[in-house]
């Protein structure tokens, strides 16, 4: 591992989604609405979360940093939604994440939506180039992606390999090309599902996304806990002590652990 990609092993403190500013927490929750979120025809807010993941806990948090909304369970899914349908609520959160979403159809809903429904709503801009020095894609990768830690035996080597994966999963691949291009790795489409998903395939941009998490903290409680890990394995490797049989051991250790999170 060349000595440019060394992660520094002091983590830096988490900033808690009370201490961020309005500008800042715009950008995360314009993230989780490219990711998984939309505008109904009736112009109410929708933010999924995979309540199999616990995230019920964030979006309660969310909520009472927005200051509106109301938590619904999604019928016959482990899922739950936050709604904001009052006036005032939409205006709010519409001022929160103006000229900050990058998904296409997200951008539609917004000037389409909600613009012609209530006239003291801006229009959005159309710009779907990804703003990389923002809590953006911690939104984003929080609603659609998942990291993994993956040790197959190598029978040709006689060895495992250990491998640091992040997986987003999206209809189009507009914006998972984008993060190819920010942090390297490959974009695949799955045919049966007729989706596309983002893969890190190295430790180098594994590396490049550990370095942007520790920059701009990641507010969904599962996938932070789960950033920890990552990171702890990485620093393993990066010191070349998954060769050792105490690594390796360290390594299984946190890929269960991962697991037994979902």
């Amino acid at each position: 591992m060349q000595k440019k990609n060394k992660l520094s092993v002091h983590r830096p403190s988490k900033r808690l989604i009370n201490d961020i500013t309005d500008d800042e927490f715009g950008y995360y929750l314009a993230g989780l609405m490219d990711g998984d979120g939309h505008i109904s025809t009736i112009g109410h807010i929708v933010i999924s979360f995979n309540s199999r993941y616990n995230d019920k806990r964030d979006a309660f948090m969310i909520r009472s940093r927005i200051g509106f909304g109301k938590i619904r369970q999604v019928k016959d899914k482990s899922a739950v939604n936050l709604i904001i349908s009052n006036k005032e609520g939409i205006a709010h959160f519409s001022k929160l994440i103006l000229n900050k979403l990058k998904h296409p159809t997200r951008i539609a809903q917004f000037n389409e939506r909600l613009c012609s429904k209530f006239d003291f709503i801006a229009k959005t801009s159309l710009n779907t180039n990804i703003n990389w020095d923002c809590l953006w894609f911690s939104g984003f990768v929080a609603a659609d992606g998942y990291i993994r830690i993956h040790i197959p035996y190598r029978k040709h080597r006689k060895k495992y390999e250990v491998r640091l994966l992040c997986q987003i999963d999206q209809k189009s691949d507009i914006l998972l090309q984008q993060i190819k291009s920010k942090f390297g790795g490959s974009v695949g489409y799955r045919e049966p599902n007729d989706t596309y998903y983002y893969s890190s395939v190295s430790f180098k941009s594994m590396f490049n996304l550990l370095k942007y998490f520790d920059n701009y903290s990641l507010q969904s409680t599962r996938f932070y806990l789960r950033y920890t890990i990552i990171r702890k394995s990485y620093l393993i490797i990066q010191q070349d002590l998954h060769l050792t049989s105490e690594g390796l051991e360290k390594l299984f250790r946190y890929k269960d652990l991962l697991k037994d999170m979902i």
